[in-house]
This record gives structure tokens, sequence and C-alpha cells, in this order.
């Protein structure tokens, strides 16, 4: 390099600490060529005279980085730098992240070690804009600078709310959220499972509604803390223990209440664990989420059976009121009461009918009514039969004086008689004999045979 093209390098390129680490021979190496320059432009002296130029020594390659890396580290310490992830693979094996930091004209590698990357509460991914806090670092052996990372939150929301987004649209998309994989809530749950701390007010509260409103109701407690960084794994460990507690009894439990009362967004941010959320899932008995207020809303409300404003407002939905019960069973008394009345006296009437219908057609009655008729008809059947019996006597006498008249036997009381042949004919004609054949005579006090000895026409 010419002192001519050393002249062209700016100072300003060179921080002023990297400068005063440098020694004077190095300040005379980007130094000389200007003061040159100074000299061949003032007025050349009348007489030449000889002038001395000292070269700088140069330094080491890894004298200048450990000097640049030296300086970066006592001028900037820790950064805060806003940018978007890029270059981003994921989390290495190792555990580490190794990615970019980008925006619309530069970037710069960023790397965020196991131990800081695992109490980041969000899913990292490529494109998220973000603010990081680290320091920045300088590698001679590749020439490269990039920002160890102490923590990161992303831009324009928390990372918390973050997070709760990014496990909602996850678990949403598994159909974990969907109204038809949820159970049905019993009307009325004889045995309840609360999840919960033993020194909570949100307990103390439950357990008053349920002496109030049910009594006969069971309640079992499955204690366990509500905040901080051991509940998820608490809860969890409650909900499978009341799930093994309902098999092993030999008597169910009807519902799971997994209750905690209000807090502020961090103090409830535990039940946007996913831990919680699956264990919640994976129950094989129905449960209501009822954490904080009515405005919270958590990750475990979305999975649930049932999603309920308050610890109160769920051990209200899940029992009956006893005393609801006992009014309704009074109005229901006054009804049937009422009711069997009126049906008493419809029947009453109608059987009060039926006996007056059964009287008047009692058989002993219908007897005696038929009695008195038969005894009707048969005089007057014994008239009728004397009636008849004059006629026809009177009209037997009748065609018996007739027939006496016409009788044979008056005849032959008169002297005639009747001769008929062997076979009982009536001789009516002499033509009807011969003689020496035998006929019958019949009298009126007798019969008698002749023989025919002379036949004689008239």
């Amino acid at each position: 390099m010419t002192d001519s093209d050393s002249s062209s390098m700016p100072l300003k390129g060179i921080h002023p600490r990297l400068k005063a680490r440098m020694d004077a021979k190095q300040v005379d190496m980007f130094a000389a060529p200007q003061a040159e320059k100074q000299t061949e432009s003032a007025p050349k002296p009348t007489a030449p005279t000889k002038t001395s130029v000292k070269k700088p020594s140069p330094v080491t390659v890894s004298d200048l980085c450990k000097s640049i890396k030296s300086t970066l580290k006592d001028e900037l310490g820790t950064v805060y730098v806003q940018g978007e992830l890029a270059d981003f693979k994921g989390v290495h094996r190792n555990g580490h992240l190794y990615c970019s930091l980008k925006d619309d004209s530069a970037q710069v590698r960023m790397v965020m070690w196991k131990g800081a990357l695992n109490k980041v509460p969000f899913d990292l991914k490529g494109g998220l804009e973000v603010i990081v806090r680290g320091k920045i670092d300088f590698y001679g052996g590749s020439g490269s600078l990039q920002i160890n990372v102490e923590r990161i939150e992303p831009v324009g929301v928390g990372a918390l709310q973050l997070k709760f987004e990014q496990l909602k649209e996850r678990l949403e998309a598994e159909g974990l959220f969907a109204e038809e994989r949820k159970r049905p809530i019993p009307q009325v749950c004889w045995r309840v499972g609360l999840v919960t701390g033993k020194s909570t007010a949100a307990l103390q509260d439950m357990l008053r509604i349920f002496k109030q409103r049910f009594p006969l109701s069971e309640v079992f407690l499955f204690n366990s803390s509500m905040q901080g960084e051991k509940a998820p794994g608490e809860v969890v460990s409650a909900i499978e223990t009341a799930n093994r507690f309902s098999i092993e009894s030999g008597n169910g439990l009807d519902v799971i209440i997994v209750a905690r009362g209000g807090g502020s967004y961090e103090d409830l941010f535990c039940f946007n664990d996913e831990r919680i959320a699956r264990a919640i899932v994976a129950s094989k008995i129905p449960v209501v989420s009822a954490i904080g207020h009515e405005i919270d809303y958590t990750i475990s409300d979305f999975v649930s059976d049932r999603r309920s404003a308050t610890p109160t407002h769920a051990a209200q939905e899940v029992i009956p009121d006893i005393n609801a019960w006992v009014e309704r069973l009074d109005e229901l008394g006054t009804f049937f009461e009422d009711n069997i009345h009126d049906k008493i006296s419809t029947y009453q009437e109608k059987v009060d009918y039926l006996y007056n219908r059964l009287v008047a057609m009692a058989p002993q009655k219908r007897i005696e009514r038929e009695w008195e008729r038969l005894k009707s008809r048969r005089i007057r059947f014994e008239d009728l039969m004397k009636s008849k019996l004059q006629r026809t006597r009177a009209e037997v006498s009748q065609r018996a004086a007739v027939l006496d008249a016409l009788s044979p036997l008056k005849v032959f009381e008169r002297g005639y008689s009747m001769t008929t042949d062997k076979k009982g004919k009536a001789i009516r004609s002499v033509s009807q004999v011969k003689v020496g054949d035998v006929v019958a005579v019949a009298l009126a006090d007798g019969n008698m045979e002749a023989k025919v000895d002379i036949v004689t026409k008239s």
C-alpha cells in the first residue's frame, strides 16, 4: 500500500478507545500520510531540506481482534437490539439457539445459550420481531461478531401473552377445544372433587356453598399449589390422584372442580400450562374450570368440560339448591293433594251414579220385575188357553156332531150295513162279486161273513 493509498482511509472508522490502545507507531501509520500530504501542499523552501519519516510497526491480527473484543465489551456493555429473527432453524441438538437478527438493511448473528433459552416463556420462530438484551462478542477465529442474548421479548405483545396465544392456537388445532369432545356434567353431582389449595379463600367459599345449598353432597379435597413454578406439576398430580381415587373407591366422583380465586395475570398464568391442559383432557371425570374472575380466561378454561366464572359459581352449578327442592316438593304436594281431591270427587260422583244404576239394575229387583212379568204372562196365557180350549171344545163338539151325523154307525143303526171283499174294499156293485165269493158284512153291533150264492142285477 502506497502513502497516497493510505491517505484515503477514514480516521472516523476507528473507535477512540481502539485508537488509545494502539501504540504510537500505529497512530503514525495512519497519520503519517496525512502529514505528508499537508507538507506537499505547503510552499517549498528555497533551499531543499531532508525530511525523515519513521514507518509504524504492524500489529498481529490476533492483537487487533483482542483489541476489538475488549473495546466492544468495555464501551458497549449490555445492548438492547430490536430486529427480526432470521436464519431460524430451531433449537440445536445441544440445546442452544443460533440464528440472526436483522432489519431492512443489516443483520447480526446472535446466540442464546441453553440456560437462558429455557426461561423463554413463548415459542421462538423465524420472522418473529423481538427485542433482545445481551452483550456484543467478537470471535477472532472466524472474524465474526455476534450478540450473546440473555433475554428476549416479543415486540408489541408481552411474552406471557404470546405464549398464551401460541399454545391456544396449537391446542385448538388439535381439537382440544371442540365442544363435541367435551363430556356432559351430571345435573346432580353427589360426589365432588376439588383441586385447589387447602388454605385458600376459594375453598372456603365453595365449602360454604355446598353446606348451604346441598349438604347431602360429599366433597373431597385434592390439595395443590395454585400459583408459582410448582403449581402446574401439583395441579396435574392432583387431577391424576382424583381419577385414581374415583376408580379405587368404587363410588366414583361425579365431577372435578379446578378452582382458584382472583389474582394478577402472572398469578393465574400457571393455568396456561400445557401439562394442566392435557391432564384435564385425559381425565376420566368431567372437569369444571373455575380460575380467577369472570373476565379471566386461561387455557384450562378452553379445554375443560365447563368453564365457570368463579369458584363460587362452579359450586353452585354442579349441585342443586336443596331449599328449592323443598319448595318444589311442597308445591308438588299441594298440587297432588288438590288433584287427588278433585279426582276423588269425580270418582265419588261416578260411583254414586253407577251405584244408583246398579241398584236400579240389581238382580233381585230384576228377578222381582221378571217374576211379576212372568205371573202376568202366566195369567194371560192361562186365560188364552182357557179361551182357546173353550173355542176348540165348541168346535170339536160341533164337528163331532157333524161327524156323528155323518158316521156310518148312525146309518147302521137305521138298519144299513157295509159289505167289503177279503181285502177290505167296499163293494158298491154286484159286478164286483160273483157266486161263491166270501164277503164281509159290517152291521151296527158287529161283523159277519157271507157267501154269495146268487148275484142278481137290478
